[in-house]
């Protein structure tokens, strides 16, 4: 066994003890799917990506699983709310999120982002609709249920990969 599948054995094991320790209220607070999605590619499914250094990457997963390690030694020593959730959010998982973002084509609109990026996608779509209507190009809001349906999809392919993450998902 080489040191990266005793890393792969900890952080499973870490994960797992954590999430036992928590009640049902506070699991949520550690972003439980997210780690789940980010275990199943980092862990059970790797895959290099062949236009990406490949050695950057293998070093950049080491990396993130200490990372992990690390976020749930700050998760053990802090006492769980909202408020320190997002702050321990900020200071591991968006690090570990870009990094799951770049090089496994994740998304970071994972949970109760949705909400939020619904209206953005909305508003894009209507204010273009809008434009066109003014100068008559188009009569039905045509881009706006276009890029909702686009998001949609988008979305649907994310969640079936498991390539989701998100502040409390």
């Amino acid at each position: 066994m080489n040191e990266n599948d005793d890393l792969d054995i900890l952080v499973k094991k870490q994960f797992d003890k954590l999430f036992s320790e928590l009640d049902n209220e506070k699991q949520k607070f550690i972003n439980p799917k997210s780690i789940q999605n980010i275990l199943f590619h980092l862990i059970e499914n790797p895959r290099l990506k062949p236009k990406k250094n490949q050695k950057l990457q293998e070093l950049g997963e080491i990396r993130m699983k200490k990372k992990l390690i690390e976020f749930f030694n700050a998760v053990r020593n802090t006492d769980l709310n909202k408020d320190s959730a997002s702050d321990l959010y900020v200071r591991y998982f968006m690090k570990i999120g870009e990094f799951m973002s770049e090089y496994y084509g994740f998304s970071g609109d994972g949970g109760k982002n949705i909400v939020i990026s619904i209206l953005i996608v909305l508003t894009i779509g209507v204010g273009i609709d809008t434009i066109l209507y003014l100068i008559n190009w188009i009569e039905l809001p045509l881009f706006s249920l276009l890029l909702l349906t686009l998001y949609i999809v988008r979305r649907i392919i994310k969640y079936r990969k498991k390539k989701q993450y998100g502040l409390f998902y």
